[in-house]
């Protein structure tokens, strides 16, 4: 049965030799790529959104910003780089960026870094806003999360203090809370440089495109729509409830004279506002790119053990991980890891988020995880529960990678790659030799298994990869709310 596990033997040997007959590369490219597709877009097609009565509804917090967009090679000088590349949790010198920038450049991983040095933030915008191909958009999870539900026919509510020049990128129908009527709203900007795949900066070559993303945020830090939002959800009554943009309080210098712990105080509210809905409104956090362990753990027990849903990319899964198991931060991992690693990571960060739910007592108990990778899309749930379509959710998140990432509807097969192998293993346990074979005709592989006295569905879609990238900030966003999409029912 395609998509279902088996053991070693002959049969092993029998299906390598098929696949190396009929799914090899010939001379045109990877023929496995037109019967993935269709079968891909054969299950969009058969799983659409309800209208009328039955349009869901999602409410979304916190924050929104303009994105100012630069090619990161052009921008900075790989000879004003002094030393090796480094990691470093905040940045506050040229030097500091560089050598931060340069880190995460050679394992091509993405990540978010505030800059403590307003001075230099200003300046290095200003650099950015001489180069010929730095172009504005609408940033922040919330709002980009925001205009996917509603693209797919969602009723969409977000919640964000913005100006107005910056609400004309939003949809008029999409309802936007936050600030105060005629309060003037000034917008945090960050910085996103891309690069592309084998682009390279000085003797670095970066393995796979993606983003470095710098900001000197004033208002996203304090959720400061937070209030306006608790106003609204009541009447909105949403299907959904989706927490992201927390990473912004990441190495934020909260000033507070008085001893108390405002990061804390605020986290305490956006707790209270989950547990303040009913639980037939399922919760989803948005994980990001977080190097403050006290804020991490502060997500772990504020907010990891009172949601159903957590989405993140594989930097995120091993990062989540490892400060659960270990209390330690991951700063950077494998950018393309094996299915069998993420899915073992994806069992255990779902016993220990499961075992917090016990700890804390929560009325809710965790019952999805996404990871999205640049390879495939691993969707695991908890058979009966609330999440539907697991199957389609996953096939919908990739094709959502490869139009965003390539900023174009249709799929054109010539500029697009298969990175998943033709079987992989379910997991990394040596006693364990079950694989699953990549059928291209039912590309998308399914299962149910036992993981800490639960069974779960998975799901893993290979993700037809968009060789001429011309978006990747923002990818994950619209990839997780697009795994979304189809799993909830009103």
């Amino acid at each position: 049965m395609a998509g279902v596990p088996v053991k070693f033997g002959t049969i092993l040997s029998f299906c390598f030799a098929l696949y190396a007959i009929y799914y090899r590369k010939n001379d045109i490219g990877d023929v496995r790529l037109s019967p993935v597709k269709e079968h891909l877009l054969f299950l969009e097609a058969e799983n659409r959104v309800g209208v009328g009565n039955d349009q869901p509804k999602v409410a979304l917090g916190y924050g929104a910003c303009h994105d100012l967009f630069v090619n990161a090679t052009s921008l900075l000088d790989h000879r004003e780089l002094k030393g090796s590349p480094e990691h470093f949790n905040e940045l506050a010198t040229k030097d500091e960026f560089l050598k931060s920038f340069a880190y995460f450049f050679k394992h091509g991983a993405a990540a978010e870094r505030f800059m403590s040095n307003s001075e230099l933030y200003d300046e290095l915008i200003k650099q950015a806003l001489k180069l010929s191909d730095t172009r504005w958009t609408i940033g922040g999870n919330a709002p980009l999360m925001a205009k996917r539900f509603y693209i797919e026919g969602w009723n969409v509510l977000f919640a964000a203090k913005m100006s107005k020049k910056l609400k004309k990128y939003i949809p008029k129908d999409i309802q936007i809370v936050g600030a105060d009527e005629n309060e003037e709203v000034r917008d945090d900007v960050h910085m996103i440089l891309e690069y592309k795949a084998d682009e390279e900066f000085g003797v670095l070559k970066a393995p796979r495109a993606n983003r470095y993303i710098i900001h000197n945020d004033e208002n996203n830090p304090l959720l400061s729509s937070l209030e306006k939002f608790d106003e609204h959800l009541p009447g909105f009554s949403p299907n959904l409830l989706v927490i992201s943009g927390l990473q912004m309080m990441d190495n934020y210098p909260f000033k507070t004279g008085d001893g108390k712990d405002l990061r804390a105080e605020r986290l305490d509210l956006v707790k209270k506002q989950i547990l303040t809905q009913p639980t037939s409104t399922l919760a989803h956090f948005e994980m990001a790119s977080y190097v403050d362990l006290e804020l991490l753990k502060h997500l772990t027990t504020k907010i990891l053990p009172f949601v159903d849903s957590v989405g993140m990319n594989e930097q995120e899964l091993t990062n989540l991980y490892s400060v659960l198991e270990y209390g330690e931060v991951s700063v950077v991992a494998d950018s393309n890891p094996r299915v069998a690693t993420a899915l073992d990571q994806m069992r255990k960060t779902f016993m220990l988020i499961r075992n917090q739910n016990k700890q804390y007592q929560s009325t809710r108990q965790l019952t999805r995880i996404h990871v999205h990778t640049l390879a495939y899309q691993a969707i695991m749930t908890v058979k009966n529960s609330n999440w539907k379509r697991t199957e389609a959710a996953a096939a919908k998140a990739s094709l959502t990678a490869h139009r965003y990432v390539c900023n174009k509807q249709e799929i054109e097969l010539d500029k697009t790659k298969l990175l998943l192998d033709d079987s992989f293993s379910t997991t990394t346990d040596n006693d364990n030799n079950s694989r699953v074979f990549f059928e291209p005709t039912k590309p998308v592989s399914c299962w149910d298994e036992e993981v800490g006295g639960e069974r779960v569905d998975i799901c893993v879609a290979p993700v037809l990869i968009c060789t001429e990238a011309q978006l990747t900030a923002g990818a994950g966003d619209n990839i997780s709310a697009a795994g979304l999409v189809l799993q909830v029912e009103k």
